[in-house]
């Protein structure tokens, strides 16, 4: 399960901690969201049927806490399609599709026992795959009738996805990085990539897939590869220090932000080297384009954390807000 990924990386390095400026709680707001609403998932602990989803007003700093209650065990990946938040709760073995503008309105969609599902990608206008980090399958959704239709059997269990001009690049337990052509649903390429790929990143801009891989902390170090999206052959890497752990690749502006157990850095997509940025802790999260911020989450991986949103150029702490135990899924409701 989640567990054996992320204990090697996330419980041997330190617990996250928030250290950023106090700021008073923002006030409370209901719950019905309109424009501009941060939608921020926390993962919880694994077991414990406490993930949490919070909704943070990036216009008027007002903040709506656990506004789906209970909403399930472990919550590890967030996304908009079309009019709805698909929100996959991975140890409940389902993804709740919820409307944005009144969050009582929410659909289940349960997957079998043992499926996991763990992280999706829109292949078209009606159609989400989304990886089982259980069973050596690729589980296929229709967002218009909230049911799965079908799936794809693959050799292994999967982590990522993504999806960059009509091909599928999943990431897999087996240490692969499998390529599949949408259309046809046929696999076209299935190579080793390193140990735990845990990200998948197209770079349209590049017409490269970018890789993370954690590597076994302390024994081989995790790195960051960029993939030819024609080929499929690996034209680019960095290695991580086996010192330090790294959680997540977040893409910005024609640059990327890597989230470390110790730090976040910059990662210039055009030369390819790190750069420093700020010296703190942060699990994972979003770059938010029309504000020019960077939303992270921080805290520990039992008691609830915080989100802080900084400055993308500065570093600067622009606003902060308490969240859930290991906060790091986000997206941003705008209509």
């Amino acid at each position: 399960m989640k567990t054996t990924l992320l204990s090697i990386l996330i419980i041997s390095a330190a617990t996250l901690l928030s250290s950023c400026e106090s700021t008073t709680n923002p006030p409370s707001s209901g719950s019905t969201f309109t424009d501009s609403t941060l939608f921020a998932l926390s993962e919880g602990g694994f077991g414990s049927n406490n993930a949490q989803l919070d909704a943070y007003s990036l216009k008027n700093s007002s903040l709506s806490s656990n506004i789906i209650n209970p909403l399930g065990d472990v919550g590890n990946d967030i996304q908009i399609f079309g009019k709805r938040m698909f929100i996959i709760l991975e140890n409940s073995n389902k993804i709740l599709s919820v409307n944005p503008d009144s969050v009582g309105d929410k659909i289940s969609i349960p997957f079998p026992t043992g499926a996991t599902p763990f992280k999706m990608a829109q292949v078209s206008s009606s159609e989400v795959w989304v990886t089982e980090f259980t069973k050596n399958q690729i589980a296929i959704i229709n967002t218009d009738s909230h049911s799965l239709t079908s799936s794809i059997d693959l050799d292994a269990s999967q982590t990522d996805i993504g999806v960059l001009g009509g091909k599928a690049f999943v990431l897999t337990n087996s240490n692969k990085l499998e390529v599949l052509d949408i259309a046809t649903k046929n696999v076209v390429s299935n190579k080793f990539i390193g140990d735990y790929p845990a990200q998948v990143i197209p770079d349209e801009a590049h017409n490269a897939i970018i890789v993370l891989t954690y590597g076994i902390y302390k024994t081989t170090p995790g790195k960051i590869l960029w993939v030819d999206a024609n080929s499929y052959a690996v034209t680019d890497s960095i290695a991580i220090d086996t010192s330090t752990s790294v959680n997540m690749i977040i893409p910005a502006a024609g640059k990327a932000f890597v989230t470390f157990a110790d730090k976040v850095s910059v990662l210039d997509l055009n030369t390819h080297k790190l750069s420093a940025f700020v010296a703190k802790s942060y699990y994972k999260g979003l770059y938010d384009a029309g504000t020019n911020g960077l939303i992270l989450g921080a805290g520990g991986y039992s008691t609830p954390g915080t989100v802080e949103i900084l400055d993308a150029s500065s570093g600067m702490l622009k606003k902060t807000f308490a969240s859930g135990i290991l906060p790091g899924h986000f997206v941003i409701y705008r209509k």
